[in-house]
C-alpha cells in the first residue's frame, strides 16, 4: 500500500472576490495545520475591478502563508474552467483541490474532502451539499 500523502495544492479562481481572500486564507491554513497538511494556495484571478485589491491582499498574506497569485489579463483565456485548469497545471503538489473564493465552500472542510485522495483510498473526491451530512453554510 502506498504511503499517505500530506501535501495539497488548493486552487481558487477569482473574479472580483478580494473581500473574501483574507478570511478564506486564514481559515484554510488553520484547517490545514490542524490536519497536519502541507498546503499551498494558488489564486488564479481573471483581471477585474478588484484585481489590484486582490494582489495587495495576497502580497500581505504571503508574509505568513504559502500563497501565490496568477493574474490573467484580458488578452489571455478567461473563465472559470480555464482558470481551474491553469491552476492545476501550476500546482506544486500532486494532489489538487479546487474551491470557490466566496466562502460557500467551507475552508474547514478541505482536509476531509481531500482525505480519501491523500490516503490513497480514491483517485478523486467531490464535496457536495446533496449527500448525507452535506450542506451549504450561511444560506
Amino acid at each position: 500500500m502506498a504511503a499517505k500523502r500530506r501535501e495539497l495544492s488548493v486552487i481558487v479562481p477569482t473574479y472580483d472576490e478580494y473581500e473574501n481572500i483574507k478570511e478564506l486564507c486564514t481559515r484554510l491554513f488553520k484547517a490545514a495545520e490542524e490536519a497536519k497538511l502541507r498546503m499551498e494556495l494558488l489564486v488564479v484571478d481573471d483581471e477585474s475591478k478588484g484585481t489590484e485589491a486582490t494582489i495587495k491582499i495576497v502580497k500581505e498574506l504571503q508574509k505568513k502563508y504559502p500563497i501565490r497569485i496568477h493574474v490573467r489579463d484580458k488578452s489571455q483565456e478567461r473563465g472559470l474552467s480555464s482558470a481551474v485548469l491553469l491552476g492545476f497545471a501550476k500546482a506544486r503538489y500532486g494532489t489538487v483541490l479546487c474551491m470557490d473564493a466566496d466562502l460557500q465552500h467551507e475552508p474547514e472542510s478541505v482536509p476531509n474532502v481531500a482525505k480519501p485522495v491523500l490516503n490513497n483510498q480514491a483517485e478523486f473526491s467531490v464535496g457536495s451539499r446533496n449527500v448525507p451530512g452535506g450542506g451549504v453554510a450561511a444560506w
